[in-house]
């Protein structure tokens, strides 16, 4: 290169909002990235990119509470010649993949509705939803989540489960049953019981709790009265 010649480059904003220029920009606009939250002030948030360097998010790109030193997926948007950062990536995700039921993904959260459940960008490229029952905890926007495939719609759309399959979740589920019968003898429980009662217990869905049961009566595990259910000590 030369004094004089004509370079394309990337201008965008660093962290001291100073304007810089780049002539290699190493990403694509429109492109999703997981990257770490580095600074905030009253005008936006600052992400690390790479060779130490910073870009800036507006307040009017974010759509959730940001921390500090947190990683999140967003995405390189241009507007009046210059780049800087959004939160609002889900138009940019896809449904066209290769993904089929009990495939497990990884993926970082990038909304929560309350009243529908996580969405989860998986691999920064396809867009995918833990329904809110399915939940169990305290979920923000940014964490890493390891998940099941529990379906893929007809369109593409993925729907994520936390939860192992149903035979796996058996052995976990009559494990955690044994373990707290092996310490308390027995448990005033019965597959009669509420399904608030059960999770008060084991934090497990009626339907999982007698299915581990069936388990443990059949391996001759446990013996099940009417009011409770007790370690059968052979």
């Amino acid at each position: 290169m030369r004094v004089n010649d004509k370079v394309s480059a990337v201008i965008y904003h660093d962290r001291n909002q100073v304007l810089r220029a780049a002539v290699d920009f190493p990403y694509e606009i429109g492109s999703i990235h997981s990257l770490k939250a580095v600074d905030i002030d009253k005008k936006g948030v600052y992400f690390e990119i790479e060779n130490n360097q910073n870009i800036f998010m507006p307040f009017t790109e974010r759509t959730y509470k940001i921390i500090m030193d947190m990683t999140y997926p967003v995405a390189f948007k241009e507007k009046d010649g210059y780049v800087f950062l959004t939160s609002k990536i889900r138009d940019l995700l896809s449904t066209d993949h290769d993904f089929k039921e009990n495939d497990t993904v990884t993926g970082r959260i990038y909304s929560i509705n309350k009243s529908i459940g996580a969405f989860v960008a998986i691999d920064e490229k396809y867009d995918s939803l833990i329904r809110i029952k399915e939940l169990s905890g305290v979920y923000i926007e940014g964490e890493l989540v390891k998940a099941r495939v529990k379906e893929v719609k007809s369109d593409g759309k993925i729907e994520l489960s936390l939860r192992k399959r149903a035979y796996l979740e058996i052995d976990n589920d009559s494990d955690k049953i044994l373990d707290y019968l092996y310490e308390n003898k027995s448990v005033s429980l019965s597959d009669k019981s509420s399904p608030e009662k059960i999770y008060s217990y084991f934090a497990m869905s009626k339907s999982s709790f007698k299915r581990a049961i069936g388990r443990l009566y059949k391996n001759k595990d446990i013996i099940i009265y009417r009011d409770r259910i007790e370690l059968n000590e052979r």
